[in-house]
């Protein structure tokens, strides 16, 4: 296993400054809360850990604490060739975010839900995970990278968190026919999570309630 190096940075949002710049005025959206970088894979030639600043855009999108634990879904879009080329896990008050960072075209689609093994799509193995539960995400619309010209993620796999709140670890579990199999470990058997999408980069982000 890749050992690296994590680190901890309270980063305001840039939905937060906004909303400090309007102070006073009402909103009937969650107000946002300041993330902590837990854990990225992204690393240079030398194997220092890329600043995770890249990633503080995810908290564009805070939607506020997830409540449901019913399987998710969308659909990718027709011209979707996308590949994963770097994943983050912050954390934030009352929920844990799994980022993960794609790289191709289109967007991409997605099927998450609580499920009671780590099964690899194709070889039918066991995956070992850390924790108490096991979120599966599997994004659809998914290449191979060689396919699609994309340096593909290259970090620690497992990508394990220092001092974990609910995300334990993530795994890349692989493409097979067009799917990329990705696995959360949780420090609880189920809890709420929430899946969606952001843009510039292209990111599927899931928040998992605390």
């Amino acid at each position: 296993m890749t050992n690296f190096r994590s680190h901890r940075r309270l980063a305001m949002s840039s939905v937060a400054a906004a909303a400090l710049a309007l102070a006073g005025c009402t909103t009937t959206e969650s107000e946002p809360t300041a993330s902590t970088p837990l854990t990225s894979s992204a690393a240079d030639s030398e194997g220092t850990k890329r600043d995770a600043t890249a990633f503080q855009a995810s908290d564009d999108a805070m939607t506020g604490v997830p409540t449901g634990t019913a399987p998710q879904s969308a659909d990718a879009s027709p011209d979707a060739a996308l590949t994963i080329t770097d994943m983050l896990v912050t954390s934030h008050e009352g929920f844990d975010r799994v980022t993960y960072e794609l790289s191709g075209t289109g967007t991409p689609g997605w099927r998450a839900d609580i499920v009671e093994a780590a099964i690899q799509q194709g070889s039918g193995h066991t995956i070992p995970m850390h924790g108490q539960g096991i979120l599966q995400v599997l994004i659809d619309g998914s290449s191979i990278p060689s396919t699609i010209g994309v340096e593909p993620y290259s970090g620690p796999n497992p990508l394990e968190v220092e001092n974990p709140g609910v995300v334990t670890e993530v795994q890349d579990a692989g493409v097979f026919e067009g799917t990329t199999q990705t696995l959360i470990g949780l420090s609880k058997p189920e809890t709420p999570f929430h899946v969606y999408t952001l843009s510039d980069p292209t990111r599927l982000v899931v928040d998992v309630a605390h």
